[in-house]
């Protein structure tokens, strides 16, 4: 995403403008400024877990996501405020009563920071409050902060620790796109936003009448806050063939999708993205199958820089594509395996999954498909709205 950024940044600041231009990711930006702290986010995750599964209540997984908001929302010397503070953007399923609050912050969090202190290392949050608090001003002039919802309080002040006095710093954000509730205030993170300076995009420049249509299906029922906008057929401009879902074995999904590319899509003009709700093994397939055809292909998961190659074909995770953007967007192989999710009275997952989905669907400017093993299918395909997609049997 910084890389993305920044082609579009240089692409319009004229190149001999004296400006001083820096684009990163909050987390390469602190810990080059902190001279790379030992952060071992994989083992503080892991003792996390060992904690969550203790407590016993819930699931591992939400105490986890508890524990992380807790953490990036309040500062280390003011925890103890969770246990009456309203838990805002959190929902209220699963429920979290003040009972549950106490044990976590005593059975989960307090043993946790001990942990990080005798184990000498450090965790994403402290890296974020070290940020705020142990470097000197930088003084930025101007700062644009994107993909704001995903930012927690911590991080949000950190930033403003570095702003000059006299400064101009704009907030890009869509709720919808917060996959992870962060749950906190503009106030609490010192930021004085007030009505007259919010403006709202409301224009769909991105994706056609009838993705926007499919997209907006999936998030159906969901609540959005104030400096959220969920994707609507009105705020499209333009019209396209409705996303189109595969209903067969994952062989013939990927057949399908090879065709429709040799077919129906010129790679030297159009962009290809192949997404899934994981890393890892679930693109072995689509690899092989892309390579057999001559299809040159880049894996951006998790890759901060664009790519310099001419591949127009990108694999990636639904994570790793938020806020980019593919000509063409191809989900296949989606089902419960890669998509699981407890009961909603133990674990909001099922809501992270269809945030995650609608984000994924919402990457692709021309065209949609989705394709599932009936049987083996995610659960999350109840939620594709009647009407807005065509289904193909594979």
């Amino acid at each position: 995403m910084a890389g993305y950024v920044r082609n579009l940044a240089e692409n319009q600041i004229a190149q001999n403008a004296n400006i001083d231009l820096h684009i990163d990711t909050f987390g390469r930006w602190a810990m080059s400024a902190l001279g790379y702290p030992d952060v071992r986010s994989d083992r503080a995750r892991a003792r996390l877990k060992s904690l969550a599964k203790a407590l016993g209540e819930l699931t591992p997984g939400y105490i986890i996501k508890e524990a992380e908001y807790l953490l990036g929302r309040f500062e280390p010397e003011n925890l103890e405020s969770y246990i009456a503070s309203e838990r805002t953007g959190r929902g209220a399923t699963p429920r979290v009563d003040r009972r549950l609050r106490r044990r976590i912050l005593d059975e989960v969090i307090y043993p946790y920071l001990a942990w990080l202190r005798d184990e000498g290392i450090e965790d994403w949050n402290s890296i974020a409050v070290r940020m705020g608090r142990e470097i000197d001003p930088i003084g930025y002039d101007v700062v644009i902060v994107d993909e704001s919802q995903d930012f927690s309080a911590n991080q949000l002040r950190a930033i403003r620790h570095h702003l000059a006095p006299d400064h101009a710093i704009t907030f890009v954000i869509d709720t919808v796109q917060r996959i992870y509730a962060r749950g906190f205030t503009w106030a609490e993170a010192g930021f004085d936003v007030r009505a007259e300076r919010v403006h709202t995009l409301r224009a769909n420049h991105r994706n056609t009448v009838e993705i926007a249509a499919f997209a907006a299906s999936i998030l159906s029922g969901f609540g959005v806050e104030p400096d959220g906008v969920l994707p609507n057929l009105a705020a499209a401009t333009s019209t396209g063939p409705r996303p189109k879902v595969l209903r067969g074995l994952y062989s013939r999904q990927i057949e399908w999708a090879i065709a429709h590319i040799a077919n129906n899509i010129d790679l030297k003009t159009d962009s290809v993205a192949f997404l899934k709700p994981q890393a890892g093994a679930w693109f072995s397939t689509v690899k092989g199958q892309l390579d057999a055809n001559g299809i040159q292909w880049v894996d951006i998961t998790r890759e901060q820089d664009w790519p310099d190659g001419d591949e127009n074909v990108a694999l990636s995770t639904f994570h790793s594509a938020k806020g980019l953007e593919f000509d063409y967007v191809f989900i296949l192989g989606f089902n419960d395996e890669n998509t699981p999710y407890p009961d909603e009275q133990l674990d909001d997952e099922v809501f992270v999954l269809r945030r995650l989905l609608a984000v994924a669907v919402a990457r692709a400017r021309k065209e949609v498909i989705v394709g599932y093993k009936p049987g083996a299918h995610s659960r999350l395909i109840q939620y594709f709205g009647a009407g807005t997609f065509d289904q193909i049997n594979v």
